[in-house]
């Protein structure tokens, strides 16, 4: 019985001691769990705050890309910065909110994106970013419940890069003048017809230290009636003793004042407006073979903008055939090699037709033919050979022809009036050499215009301001990104910061921008 009783003891003692070994077994299994949950919140903070750092820059960028391509869809600029910069600040906590919603967190756990703001640096490209991110915890843990709230704030500048600019996109920007000169058109025809004609401009009806660059006809415009602008060709400029000539085309209805166009300058424009093609009924300063305009046959050769023919039957002539009513004008390089001819002739002819011939049949060399067996050598004419000339020729009847040599400034050097000619045909234009290997001819530019007798004054005055401009191309290749190299210029100017060009400059922000070069002068 004894044994019995201490038995029974052991065994409840037993039992005891077990009770209390797995009650202290649970406990610490639940705190350890407890310690697992807090330290999982933990970091899953440290993870919504990398996943945050990793991509604010992006989230930030996003939402200036998208909300210049609204503004180029619709067409609409924001009234004010105030109500650019709140747009752009929803779609940060949005686009902030759905990067965080991807994070792998429990149901326990809610964050909140408040307090966004932009706001300008001394860098336009330079933005600084400040919100809150509000994480929210609760959890019934084995000891009670733990209820947390952090918040974690951001608050840095980020730098933007690529941002298309809708302010360049959708506005037309353009090019004026400061000057223009009246120039009055003598003796133009009565009729409905088109003439070509030229200005001599010189240092005494020209200033040309006013232009915005006085070495370069780039920035002139012919202008006529209502401000249309006219073809003009630019044959020479600042020539011997500064001459420059300028050829242009029109017809009675677009002068002004019914005898003036006008002729404009001091412009930064970077187009050249001259079209000699339409200036002139046929025109060539051969940088390339047209074969639209001419036939070719033996040899010939372009080299740097100079056409040359040379050897037994070779000739370069147009399509299209001409008659009396017609000037021809070349700066040509006849050589003492018989035979050249350029002029209305049959291709690989030097006597079917009318123009200037090269024979070694007498010293004068230069025979100027007037139609079949008639015409007349240029007195001393083999000096003008082996040099370039313009030469020209004009078929005002069958009978009535005038020929004329001048120099680069169209001085008359020499001049022949016949009235003997007896070939009113029509012929192609035509450059050719026959009879000897050797013969050659070359041709700087040739064109054909009207026979008239216009000339033109340039007005002593200068006048300012004329009413005239012309869009200004956007040679940006692409899309146009603000500030970027070599199309934008730092100014002291919020209204050409980013959020300002949101507004079309109505509105600034902050004191820094980048201007377009674009909208310069």
């Amino acid at each position: 019985m004894y044994l019995s009783q201490n038995a029974m003891i052991l065994v409840m003692l037993m039992f005891v001691i077990s009770t209390v070994y797995y009650a202290t077994i649970d406990y610490k299994t639940k705190s350890i769990e407890d310690e697992i949950k807090i330290k999982k919140f933990s970091l899953y903070e440290k993870n919504l705050k990398n996943t945050i750092e990793r991509n604010i820059d992006k989230i930030v960028e996003d939402a200036f890309v998208n909300t210049s391509y609204k503004i180029m869809k619709e067409r609409r600029f924001f009234d004010t910065s105030n109500e650019a910069v709140n747009y752009i600040d929803s779609l940060i906590k949005n686009e902030t909110n759905k990067t965080l919603g991807c994070l792998k967190g429990t149901e326990n756990i809610t964050y909140n994106v408040s307090f966004v703001n932009i706001t300008p640096t001394g860098n336009p490209k330079i933005v600084h970013l400040s919100l809150t991110v509000t994480i929210n915890y609760k959890k019934k843990l084995n000891n009670g419940e733990v209820v947390g709230v952090k918040q974690l704030p951001i608050d840095r500048d980020i730098k933007l890069s690529r941002i298309p600019d809708p302010y360049v996109y959708l506005n037309k920007f353009y090019y004026n003048w400061s000057y223009y000169k009246i120039i009055t058109v003598n003796n133009f025809p009565n009729d409905d017809e088109n003439h070509t004609f030229c200005i001599i401009l010189n240092n005494t009806n020209f200033n040309y230290n006013h232009m915005y660059n006085p070495f370069s006809p780039r920035e002139i415009r012919i202008v006529g009636k209502n401000n249309d602008l006219l073809p003009y060709w630019v044959q020479i400029w600042r020539g011997p003793n500064d001459i420059s000539i300028i050829w242009v085309r029109c017809n009675k209805s677009q002068l002004i004042n019914n005898n003036q166009i006008y002729l404009l300058y001091n412009s930064t424009t970077t187009v050249d407006r001259q079209n000699p093609d339409d200036t002139f009924i046929l025109f060539d300063d051969f940088n390339y073979m047209d074969y639209d305009k001419w036939n070719v046959s033996g040899g010939w050769d372009i080299n740097n903008g100079i056409l040359t023919v040379q050897g037994i039957g070779s000739s370069v002539w147009t399509k299209n055939i001409y008659g009396t009513g017609y000037e021809l004008m070349f700066r040509g390089n006849f050589t003492p090699v018989h035979a050249q001819a350029v002029g209305f002739f049959e291709s690989l002819s030097d006597y079917i037709g009318v123009g200037w011939d090269c024979y070694n049949w007498s010293t004068n060399w230069l025979y100027m033919r007037v139609g079949s067996n008639r015409g007349d050598y240029v007195p001393n004419g083999n000096t003008y050979l082996n040099g370039f000339y313009i030469y020209d020729l004009k078929r005002i009847s069958n009978r009535d022809l005038q020929f004329s040599i001048l120099d680069d400034t169209l001085n008359i050097l020499y001049q022949r009036a016949f009235t003997n000619g007896n070939n009113g045909n029509n012929y192609p234009i035509s450059i050719n050499t026959l009879v000897n290997s050797n013969a050659k001819v070359s041709i700087d530019w040739i064109f054909l215009k009207d026979v008239n007798d216009i000339t033109t004054t340039v007005s002593n005055e200068e006048y300012t301001n004329p009413d005239y401009k012309e869009e200004k191309p956007k040679t940006f290749t692409g899309t146009i990104y603000y500030g970027e190299d070599g199309e934008y210029i730092f100014v002291y100017n919020g209204s050409y910061s980013i959020i300002g060009l949101y507004t079309n400059k109505r509105d600034s922000w902050g004191n820094v921008g980048y201007k377009p070069l674009i909208e310069e002068n």
